[in-house]
């Protein structure tokens, strides 16, 4: 498995460690305390790309805040599933599943909101795992000091991890680069 590692220097950059690679074991690296980003840079179908491209219907974002099982149930229901592309929801119930599961977490607030290019920033939370993507896109963030930031960006659709103790300087946005892309935050939450 090729890994791509970013390990700054804190005393000459303001940057997050992370760590990156197309293999899905990557996410295995979440449980090391010196990572601040692991990012999943997964190969997806050219056919997503191509129908959120060709789509021109217009969408409407939504936020779901609850369990595991109340959001997926929410992510099947049927309005909501006509209103996007059939992959786009399968993946964001898959992801949302995915983040529940690596944080040992049943309580989530999960985002799908259209983005204009060039795209938007992110809001960040403090949760157990955050988690992003971008359909129709990538997420990135700077690294550096303001003055001379360098611009990372991730693999189009690539997950994009943050575990609570990173302690990592990130600032991402979404990037879109068709008309209709989409970000995807999943925020799971510690159990009570």
């Amino acid at each position: 498995m090729l890994v791509i590692e970013s390990w700054p220097d804190p005393a000459v950059a303001l940057a997050p460690r992370v760590r990156a690679a197309s293999d899905p074991t990557i996410l295995l690296d979440l449980t090391m305390t010196a990572i601040d980003v692991v990012v999943w840079g997964r190969n997806v179908p050219p056919a997503w790309q191509e129908e959120l491209s060709v789509n021109t219907a217009p969408y409407e974002g939504f936020t779901l805040e609850g369990t595991l099982d109340q959001i997926t149930a929410a992510l099947r229901d049927a309005k909501r599933r006509r209103q996007f592309p059939v992959f786009l929801m399968d993946d964001v119930e898959h992801t949302v599943a995915l983040a529940a599961a690596l944080a040992f977490s049943n309580r989530l607030v999960v985002s799908l909101e259209p983005l204009a290019p060039p795209g938007a920033p992110v809001l960040r939370n403090t949760a157990a795992l955050e988690v992003y993507c971008c359909y129709g896109g990538a997420v990135s963030w700077d690294s550096g000091l303001p003055k001379d930031a360098e611009s990372t960006t991730t693999s189009v659709c690539a997950l994009v991890f943050i575990p609570s103790f990173s302690d990592g300087e990130a600032t991402l946005r979404f990037a879109s680069v068709v008309e209709n892309a989409f970000g995807l935050t999943v925020f799971a939450h510690r159990d009570v």
